[in-house]
């Protein structure tokens, strides 16, 4: 006989007492395959329950793949497969998503396993991180920006929660726009595209652009995340050496008259990683040579605002006359990189195209966390963290470059002091013939750092490396320089001895 054991006192619905009974005696196999159980009808006047409470149980059985229902017999137990556990560490399928890859895929997968097997942990008991480029979460507004996403979801909340234009959130466009008049750059809102950051700005224009064949020029050494970005577009890249100065023009010359780019991609301001800012000379002849040859520029403006000495220049969007820049911003340079917030502007042409394609592959942006971020702006909250922000790094980079003098001879390294941003490109000079491996050794020492050689698309610059101060104070950075200087001291010498007894 067909028993369940239900407890008309338990919180536990009645008809959800059948379901898991039904369901422990099927798995448990005392019901097997085949076997065939009471008719509703049957079951509800052995239990002294209503029919429509085993009905309900019964379909949610069926739903659940446990029974078999057909129409004018009783159900029965079916064959079904058992729930899949977890996979763990090690837990592989059948499918070889090696193979199934594409040749553009398995080139990003590589990328990326490379750059996360060579970064080393960061955490309390790990190194001193001088290799991330994020923000300093000590410094955030957090309380601030948290009123303001609330104070955002109440005025506007239920259109926030709606699918919105790809375009973003007008308001904000309009905010980001005033900004850009403020550094001499004549954009409307509608020449201005909210994009997750300004890397996803870049894959867009790049998706715009991608054609079998076509070449995109590149400053070599260049943002480590935009070569793979290229080789997965289909792009070739046109390396053009960066100088003291910023990009060799002349060598940008020949490219543009003899290889026929389809775009020139470039960082002016605080370029990563050489942390070189371009004149106004070299600005203008970079537009009037792109000009001349018909070719976009993609400006990357993504520390544009973080310039702590000397004079400020222009971006070259101000400048752009012949409308042929396409200008990537961001907020995750200054302020709370977790909410993914950028923007492009451009030409309202090719603004549009952009959103385009934007809405075929994301279809609306996040206009909750776009309205937070204007209420901030609209407050005034963005220029009193932009101040203090300034007033930090300017402390902070300060602090780096006069201890870099203090404890790092001449004869171990070498670099440029930048006018701004978070990096310090350094060139060190081993002692001997073998260059290390950085990165170990430094890591050895307790100090995370970016390998020079990810900046190159042939990986061939094993005497850089490039060093972050955005998530430091300054007596993380003194400890961090001290540990460098422990470690070039001990490498030279080690050498310094080896050669006296060689």
């Amino acid at each position: 006989m067909f028993i369940l054991d239900l407890d008309d006192k338990s919180p536990t619905p009645l008809y959800r007492q059948i379901i898991d009974r039904v369901r422990r005696l099927i798995e448990a196999g005392t019901l097997r395959v085949g076997e065939r159980l009471p008719s509703t009808r049957r079951l509800a006047e052995q239990m002294g329950l209503h029919r429509s409470t085993v009905a309900t149980a019964y379909q949610e059985l069926w739903s659940l793949g446990y029974i078999e229902m057909r129409p004018g017999s009783r159900p029965c137990v079916r064959a079904r497969l058992s729930i899949a556990p977890a996979g763990g560490h090690e837990a592989r399928g059948i499918l070889d998503w090696e193979r199934l890859s594409s040749g553009p895929a398995l080139g990003i997968f590589a990328d990326y396993r490379r750059f996360g097997l060579e970064t080393a942990p960061i955490g309390a008991s790990g190194p001193i991180d001088m290799a991330s480029l994020d923000i300093d979460g000590r410094l955030l507004p957090l309380d601030q920006y948290r009123a303001c996403l609330n104070r955002a979801l109440r005025t506007n909340g239920p259109g926030l929660l709606a699918y919105g234009a790809p375009h973003g959130f007008r308001p904000l466009r309009e905010y980001i726009a005033g900004r850009m008049n403020a550094h001499g750059v004549a954009a409307t809102a509608d020449e201005i595209l909210i994009t997750n950051g300004a890397t996803h700005g870049i894959d867009l224009v790049l998706r715009m652009l991608a054609a079998p064949g076509r070449k995109v020029v590149v400053e070599s050494p260049t943002y480590r995340q935009v070569l793979p970005l290229l080789r997965f577009h289909g792009f070739r890249e046109i390396e053009v050496p960066m100088r003291a100065g910023g990009m060799d023009l002349d060598v940008l010359a020949a490219a543009l008259q003899n290889q026929q780019p389809a775009l020139v991609y470039t960082m002016p301001t605080f370029h990563n990683p050489t942390g070189i800012s371009t004149g106004q000379a070299h600005r203008e002849r970079l537009l009037s040579l792109c000009g001349r040859a018909r070719v976009p520029i993609l400006e990357d403006g993504f520390e544009e605002e973080m310039k702590y000495f000397g004079k400020i220049v222009l971006p070259l969007k101000s400048m752009d006359g012949d409308r042929i820049v396409i200008y990537a911003g961001t907020f995750s340079k200054v302020f709370c990189p977790g909410l993914r917030l950028g923007w492009i502007a451009a030409d309202r042409d090719c603004i549009d195209r952009l959103a385009a394609l934007r809405r075929s592959s994301e279809l609306s942006p996040n206009l909750i966390l776009q309205a937070g971020l204007y209420e901030f702006c609209r407050r005034g909250y963005y220029d009193l963290h932009l101040q203090k922000m300034h007033r930090t790094f300017r402390k902070r980079m300060t602090t780096t470059l006069r201890l870099l003098k203090r404890t790092i001879s001449p004869a171990w390294a070498e670099w440029r002091e930048p006018n701004g941003g978070y990096l310090i490109w350094l060139k060190l000079k081993p002692a001997g013939g073998r260059v290390p491996d950085w990165a170990k050794l430094f890591a050895e020492h307790g100090v995370a750092i970016v390998p020079g050689r990810h900046f190159y698309r042939s990986g061939g610059d094993h005497s850089h490396i490039r060093l972050s101060i955005s998530t430091l104070d300054e007596d993380e950075i003194a400890e961090a320089i001290r540990r460098i200087a422990k470690a070039l001291s001990g490498l030279h010498r080690r050498k310094s001895h080896a050669r006296r007894f060689s």
